[in-house]
């Protein structure tokens, strides 16, 4: 395995470790975005689907959920509907393709 091929797991580690620092947990957050591997997609969908999660995390959850879906022409409305008010708001009308304005 390469070492790209490894980064999601460690990020989706910090990203879920509610005890590591918030900045490292952001950062993480932010930074699988850039992956499609469904597991990177899972852990952020855990995270925007928790209405108690720091709203700074769902913000950057909800950004990387969208270039994730954006890069795959994605959209999943309903489930959207799940997602804390700050990861939603990237998406219009439920849909990928247009970022709404935050």
């Amino acid at each position: 395995m390469t070492a790209k091929t490894n980064q999601p797991a460690g990020l989706i580690t910090v990203v879920l470790n509610q005890a590591a620092p918030f900045g490292d947990r952001h950062d993480a957050a932010m930074d699988l975005g850039e992956y499609d591997e469904p597991e990177a997609e899972a852990a952020l969908l855990q995270l925007v689907q928790d209405q108690s999660v720091d709203p700074d995390i769902a913000d950057a959850a909800g950004e990387s959920i969208w270039s994730i879906w954006s890069r795959q022409d994605r959209s999943e409305p309903a489930l959207i509907e799940s997602f804390h008010p700050e990861a939603r708001k990237f998406f219009v009308h439920g849909r990928v393709g247009l970022r709404a304005s935050v």
